[in-house]
Order: structure tokens, then sequence, then C-alpha cells
């Protein structure tokens, strides 16, 4: 029983260092629960994926002319207005 008990906690420990990537673009696996919902890309901030269909891949949508995507707003907003956010902040 100890030895199960270990392996769920490395597994669930891997899954929470796994869970965030800052050297990868962050683009997601489209599946029937994230279609249409706009995702942070990690490497360029003038753009955001979107799912349009399950198994297909993401769309990099690109914001409009002087604006940056802003991940708490899921919008793009006027580059003077965005912030930079660390990708995965620590807890």
């Amino acid at each position: 029983m100890k030895y199960f008990s270990c392996l769920i906690a490395f597994f669930t420990l891997l899954a929470i260092v796994l869970a965030c990537d800052p050297d990868n673009n962050n683009e997601p696996v489209c599946a029937n629960d994230n279609l249409s919902v706009p995702v942070r890309n990690f490497w360029d901030p003038t753009g955001y994926w979107v799912c349009k269909s399950a198994g297909a891949a993401a769309e990099l949508v690109r914001c409009p002319d002087a604006h940056l995507f802003d991940s708490a707003k899921a919008a793009c907003v006027p580059w003077n207005e965005w912030k930079w956010v660390d990708p995965c902040p620590e807890s």
C-alpha cells in the first residue's frame, strides 16, 4: 500500500511540474472542452491560440496593430495597458 501511495504522489507531482512549461509556446491540444477559448501564446504576446474544432490544430489569431494579448482579460488590449505576467507563476 505504501508503494501505491508513493506512486500516486510521484505522478501527482509530475503532473504539477509538467502543467506549465514556459519553454513551450503553450499551443493547446484541441478538444471539445476548449473550443473557442483564447489561450496565451508564451512566445508571442501579439497573438493567441484558438481551437475551432476538436482534434484539429490550434490556430494563431493575431491581435490588431498596437495591441497585445492579456490572458487575465482573455482579450487583446492596447500595448500601453498590457503588463507582462510570468506564464508559470510559482504557487
